[in-house]
């Protein structure tokens, strides 16, 4: 890939990271220190980001440096960058379950199989949203009050609540949070288990 293929890479890696958080260029542009017209000509594939404004965004966006170099499709076949590989060997490891792994943040940063298949979104509509856009409206003061709590350190067991499909249904889920640790015992990631309620009536 020559360079200027790669800076369209990053733009587009950047403009989906950005978007998927609901921040302006501008806001991003004041939170990592640089000029609005610098960000907007890097999200363009017009300007190389420096070594500078590559680690302020990577610690932004809480994602390692070489993933801002993954183009979407590679990120959907990926599903994850370096480090949440470590983590989700730990939390996937013989699960049947749909799981949804974000980070301390609540951005879904990985997604097994299973949460693909049983809620209908694909790796690339789930990397970089946030965990709460799969919460029905009347659900959200709930689920929100334990994810609070898991980011605090309080696992949860089967907590009743809802998820939403991408086609907008509705799916009654018995949810599982636990905080998963770095190695310097900071919390680094919540993992959302949702498993489909027993006999429960989908809505369409």
């Amino acid at each position: 890939m020559n360079t200027q293929a790669l800076k369209g890479v990053f733009g587009r890696r950047l403009r989906h990271l950005r978007q998927s958080r609901d921040l302006t260029q501008a806001v991003l542009s004041e939170r990592i220190g640089i000029s609005l017209d610098y960000l907007s000509k890097i999200e363009r594939g017009l300007a190389s980001p420096s070594f500078f404004v590559i680690e302020k965004l990577s610690r932004h966006f809480s994602v390692s440096p070489a993933s801002l170099f993954f183009s979407l499709n590679d990120l959907a076949t990926s599903q994850a960058d370096e480090e949440t590989l470590g983590y989700r060997s730990l939390a996937f490891l013989s699960c049947v379950d749909p799981i949804f792994i974000s980070n301390t943040d609540e951005v879904i940063v990985d997604a097994n199989t299973v949460a693909e298949r049983e809620f209908g979104w694909s790796a690339k509509d789930l990397l970089g949203r946030p965990m709460r856009s799969l919460i029905p409206e009347e659900c959200l003061p709930y689920v929100s009050e334990i994810l609070s709590l898991c980011r605090r350190g309080t696992d949860l067991r089967n907590a009743r609540t809802s998820l939403s499909r991408r086609d907008g249904g509705r799916v009654p889920v018995l949810a599982s949070l636990t905080l998963l640790r770095d190695e310097r015992n900071e919390p680094a990631r919540l993992v959302f288990l949702a498993r489909t309620m027993p006999g429960a009536v989908q809505d369409e």
